[in-house]
């Protein structure tokens, strides 16, 4: 049955959504505003369709810059929204994170102060990492067309930074001259240093890979080095892929920290910046004991490091961790390696015991959460502690429970680290059960 609708909202899997009868409709390269036809199969429930037919553009649509983005083009699955405006972007990510506390966490908006939406300093060319694929007919890296494994021979990628797009042209030929089939690629890039390493993960990495390796590094200008990993086996080195990046890009005085292609980094060196100002206030860990769960390569423990009176950073042993501590030594940051969960409990236990606890809490968990966080800040006795999350719904999960244990909600942020798709970072600050008039954060 064909149908007109007119599209209301972004949804969070980078659709549009209009209705037809109470019918919720998910339709693709859709923006707020558009009027369209659709063909509906029978029934009465949401129902995503696949094609539409545009009748009228709604007032916040743009052109989209790519031509591989779109029904028309060769529908690459890197972008979803590059067909609508900025502030509409960031509008329905503000949207999302509220939808998710309102019904995972139970957390009306009017139970929390809600802080402006942060947009990213720049819409296209942002990213100073990616993950490919490697076509190997076309010999070039790729992205796979949305909701497929049908590479797209994308000629210039509009997201990435010019240094990491010219290497990723150059390391597609150059994988295949030197007989290399990785299953990943994943390429990080330097603006400090203007050099790149890539992270290679091949079906098997034994000698022959090693030496197909040395050849690929001294082939590819800028290619600074590689870590190459076989799917379920161990990792080597080849060059050297560690890279220094500016904490605060263009900031002389904003400090260095180094990353490999292999361990997480926000790609949005600029919007990560901004991120990690964002959490700081909310902390306010200035002369504070803070515990850092979930540290990574020290993102956000460098600046803690100098505003805070002491610093406990905890991460899983391995590569993320060594470059922390790298970065950090002769600075007051006490590193810990094990589960952050694990070790958080435990020094929670030792509190009674120990000749002063922690006064505040960051934590920056992946994906999947931190399931059961509200116990464990309640038995560090923390005054506050901020949550960073790039899931709205597992956050608003482990907001709930830090909030059914007297927890209240200081401050909600969404921020844009990942322009022209439906991904958003969050923050959250909470304070331990007082009134929200005595905290100056909030006010």
């Amino acid at each position: 049955m064909r149908v007109e609708l007119r599209i209301e909202d972004l949804a969070p899997g980078g659709e549009g959504i209009g209705r037809s009868g109470g019918r919720a409709i998910f339709v693709p390269f859709t923006a707020p505003g558009d009027l369209v036809a659709v063909e509906l199969p029978p029934g009465d429930g949401a129902v995503h369709v696949e094609g539409s037919a545009l009748l009228a553009a709604g007032p916040v649509r743009v052109e989209p810059p790519c031509r591989h983005f779109g029904p028309e083009g060769d529908r690459c699955g890197g972008c979803e929204w590059m067909h609508a405006s900025a502030l509409s972007q960031l509008a329905a990510k503000g949207r999302t994170l509220r939808e998710a506390l309102r019904k995972i966490g139970r957390l009306e908006p009017g139970d929390y102060p809600w802080l402006p939406p942060l947009p990213s300093p720049a819409p296209l060319g942002y990213r100073a990492r990616a993950r490919f694929h490697l076509d190997r007919r076309g010999r070039r890296l790729v992205f796979f067309e949305r909701r497929s494994h049908r590479p797209v021979p994308v000629e210039r990628c509009h997201l990435l930074a010019p240094g990491l797009e010219a290497l990723r042209a150059a390391l597609g030929p150059a994988l295949v001259d030197a007989g290399l089939s990785p299953v990943a690629v994943a390429v990080a890039w330097s603006e400090l240093e203007g050099r790149g390493a890539a992270h290679l993960r091949l079906a098997a990495a034994g000698a022959a890979a090693r030496a197909r390796a040395e050849a690929l590094l001294r082939s590819v200008d800028r290619l600074a080095g590689l870590v190459v990993e076989a799917e379920g086996g161990a990792a080597f080195t080849v060059g050297d892929p560690v890279l220094r990046l500016e904490r605060t890009p263009g900031a002389a005085g904003g400090g260095v920290c180094r990353t490999r292609p292999d361990v997480f980094q926000q790609a949005n060196r600029e919007g990560n910046a901004l991120l990690v100002a964002a959490a700081l206030d909310l902390l306010a860990p200035d002369g504070a004991e803070v515990l850092e769960l979930f540290c990574g390569a020290g993102n956000f423990t460098g600046p803690l490091a100098r505003r805070a009176r002491g610093v406990a950073a905890v991460e899983a042993q391995g590569p993320a961790l060594d470059l922390a501590r790298a970065d950090l030594e002769g600075t007051p940051v006490r590193f810990f390696a094990g589960d952050a969960l694990t070790v958080a409990r435990a020094l929670a236990r030792e509190r009674a015991r120990a000749p002063r606890g922690f006064d505040a809490v960051l934590l920056d968990p992946p994906r999947e959460g931190a399931k059961g966080i509200g116990a464990v800040l309640r038995d560090l006795g923390v005054d506050r502690a901020v949550y960073v999350s790039c899931d709205p719904a597992t956050l608003a999960r482990d907001v709930r429970g830090c909030v059914d244990l007297g927890f209240r909600i200081g401050g909600v942020q969404a921020i844009d680290l990942f322009p022209q798709t439906h991904h958003v970072e969050a923050i959250v600050l909470l304070v331990a059960g007082v009134a929200a008039s005595t905290d100056r954060r909030t006010a």
